[in-house]
């Protein structure tokens, strides 16, 4: 058995263990990433890559390259309530295409708040990209095709042995820490002893119980549709309900469907469901059905354990509906991330890991909670049967169907879950007594009160603030009488804390930011803020890297 020594070992190489790597990479950091899969998903999973993410993925470099999969840029962003493809338009949320958000950014509001609006692609499609951007950092290790097998956490380091699938071959490797990214049944949530809790699938109605996700290919679905074109459609009749999303923006599409409790799996009729959600007859190519179960709304009760830390599904399971799911799982790898690189390069404190739980425990407990919220409300919708008639209570029952759904809104506007996470009361963020807006899952309102993400600010035409942020902690000077930080400097030298100093002299900015002096954290969420040096400038940067 050959062996091998790495500062962080990661198990798990979807979307968040991905997403782990280049935060590691792009601060220097050497690991091995181990994925049992030979290869990246060829079945559609989650179609949305939130702001939040897409920031993430712009400190990474991968933001353009992301930009390219999924939806084209003209391709319509709508989602539509529909009893069939081919049939009535119940109601429609109109969303602006890539193109209209990313050229045009002012009347949409959202790119007022994030230069990275959100984006519709396939986790299939970009996992592929990820990977190959992750690849190529040269601090990567990056092996698919390989098992973790075992591990032990011996206290001052963990011991793993790791498995090659193709070749049997088994390797030894001796890791200062172990992340685990390997999704709901990962073994090292097991071996810890976590436990889920929360919001188990009921199985009693629609978006809760057992559902089939149907990859389909169909050219012939425009020339049916009775209806502008849409990425997402809700089928609504009698005969079933379905979730259709358009991978591509042309022939390929995911079907989420529910399955009658009583029907075994391998009789699920795939091309009927896709029948009954088009209404009508034309040729289809089902390229893959699989099992999946929705309506949990679920966190582990722990987040780590020593050396060991978990993120993603292996610490919270989600139901589509918001489509936070991974996205969550992301900012989870961009939290633990810098913690576990300032542990290897030295500076961090004895608290700082253990700052992870504190600090994202509760953003899972309120994500599952809101998702599980909007899959009630999706469940829930009563219709009559007659629906479909072409008749006065046909009409009629369609108008108050209408007038129901004007109000399934919020899962497409969840800005605040999105770009509002915050880390009050963590002991890595230092309060100036200020408060927080309040959390509206729906509403995001820009605040650099101290742990919250810094705001988004445009320095000029295509700049943002972000893109001024060094990898480590950046303390930026706002407006023309911003105070010297040679102090702060060199109490960062001293705590062999990296620091990159920004000036931005623009009065707005001081206006938007409240203060004049800003300590942003590796993650982008503001540590600390104030108008002046203070004397206990040292106890403030030792308690910020959890010392």
């Amino acid at each position: 058995m050959s062996k091998s020594d790495f500062p962080v070992l990661i198990s798990g190489g979807g979307p968040v263990g991905l997403c782990l790597s280049m935060e590691l990479s792009t601060r220097g950091v050497p690991h091995l990433l181990v994925n049992a899969r030979s290869e990246t998903p060829k079945h559609p999973k989650g179609s949305t890559i939130n702001s939040r993410t897409m920031e993430h993925l712009r400190r990474y470099g991968a933001g353009p390259v992301i930009r390219q999969t999924g939806l084209p840029e003209n391709a319509s962003c709508d989602s539509t309530y529909v009893s069939r493809v081919s049939g009535y338009e119940l109601g429609r949320i109109p969303m602006p295409t890539l193109k209209e958000k990313t050229s045009n950014p002012g009347p949409w509001g959202e790119t007022t708040l994030t230069p990275e609006p959100i984006h519709r692609s396939n986790q299939m499609y970009f996992e592929a990209v990820m990977k190959s951007h992750a690849e190529s950092f040269d601090q990567a290790d990056i092996r698919f095709g390989w098992e973790l097998v075992s591990f032990e956490d011996q206290g001052d380091q963990v011991v793993a042995e790791i498995k090659n699938l193709s070749s049997g071959e088994t390797e030894a490797v001796t890791a200062d820490y172990l992340a685990g990214c390997d999704g709901a049944q990962g073994m090292i949530r097991r071996q810890l002893g976590f436990k889920y809790e929360g919001r188990q699938s009921t199985g009693d109605r629609f978006y809760d119980g057992s559902m089939a996700s149907i990859y389909a290919r169909s050219p012939m679905v425009k020339e049916v549709r009775n209806m502008k074109d849409s990425w997402h459609y809700w089928t609504i009749n009698p005969e079933g309900r379905t979730d259709f999303i358009s991978l591509n923006g042309d022939d390929e599409f995911l079907l989420l469907s529910e399955v009658p409790p009583d029907l075994p799996f391998d009789q699920v009729d795939a091309e009927e469901i896709f029948r009954i959600a088009v209404g009508a007859t034309i040729d289809v190519e089902i390229i893959s059905v699989q099992e999946w179960l929705a309506g949990l709304a679920m966190v582990t009760d722990h987040y780590q354990k020593g050396r060991v830390v978990l993120a993603g599904d292996s610490v919270h399971l989600f139901t589509p509906s918001g489509g936070f799911g991974f996205n969550t799982g992301i900012d989870d790898a961009a939290n633990i991330g810098w913690k576990l690189a300032a542990m290897v390069e030295g500076f961090g404190g004895e608290n700082l890991i253990d700052s992870y739980e504190i600090e994202r425990r509760p953003i899972g407990v309120r994500n599952t909670a809101t998702s599980g919220q909007y899959a009630d409300k999706i469940g829930s919708l009563q219709f009559p049967d007659f629906i479909e008639e072409d008749s006065g209570r046909g009409k009629a029952a369609r108008d108050v169907l209408r007038v129901d759904l004007a109000s399934f809104k919020e899962e497409f506007a969840s800005l605040g879950i999105v770009l509002g996470a915050r880390y009050d009361g963590s002991p890595l963020i230092v309060s100036d007594g200020s408060q927080p807006p309040p959390d509206d899952p729906a509403k995001y309102i820009p605040s650099a009160t101290p742990g919250g993400r810094l705001p988004h600010y445009w320095i000029g035409d295509k700049d943002s603030i972000f893109d001024l942020l060094g990898p480590w902690f950046n303390l930026l000077r706002i407006g023309p009488e911003a105070p010297e930080s040679t102090a702060i400097e060199q109490v960062a030298r001293d705590l062999n804390m990296p620091l990159n100093v920004v000036d931005v002299e623009k009065t707005a900015a001081q206006e938007l930011y409240q203060a004049k002096l800003l300590l942003v954290r590796p993650d982008q969420h503001v540590a600390w803020r104030s108008n002046a040096v203070p004397e206990d400038i040292s106890a403030i940067l030792g308690a910020i890297i959890g010392r």
